[in-house]
């Protein structure tokens, strides 16, 4: 994994993450709860999936839409290494707030993950 892709990853959970914050920031409870969002991704043992994350969550966990799995994004050394040393990646190919119509990504990005299944 080069350093540019794990910057980009890290850049795109930020920038999901500060939109959540964003919205949040509002001052106006939202009735329905938080705003999911989700990823759509093709991963090392489990194949194509649609991966959530409710924000506005700041965490490196993304679960597995409906099922118990986690796939965890490296955000620090610690998930990296271990992501690294179990071979596992996810290429994330899309993304929006509804999971039957994902926009593409620009720019697909492969990063190195651990999926623990539940």
């Amino acid at each position: 994994m080069t350093g540019r892709t794990l910057r980009r990853s890290v850049a795109t959970l930020a920038t999901v993450g500060a939109a959540a914050l964003a919205l949040a920031a509002t001052g106006q409870a939202d009735p329905n709860g938080p705003q999911a969002f989700y990823f759509g991704a093709d991963c090392t043992g489990i194949g194509s999936v649609v991966l959530v994350n409710t924000g506005p969550s700041r965490t490196a966990a993304l679960q597995v839409l409906g099922t118990s799995t986690i796939v965890l994004v490296p955000v620090n050394r610690a998930i990296e290494e271990r992501a690294l040393a179990a071979g596992t990646t996810c290429t994330f190919l899309s993304h929006g707030t509804d999971p039957s119509n994902l926009e593409p990504n620009e720019e697909p990005s492969t990063d190195p993950v651990v999926i623990v299944s539940g």
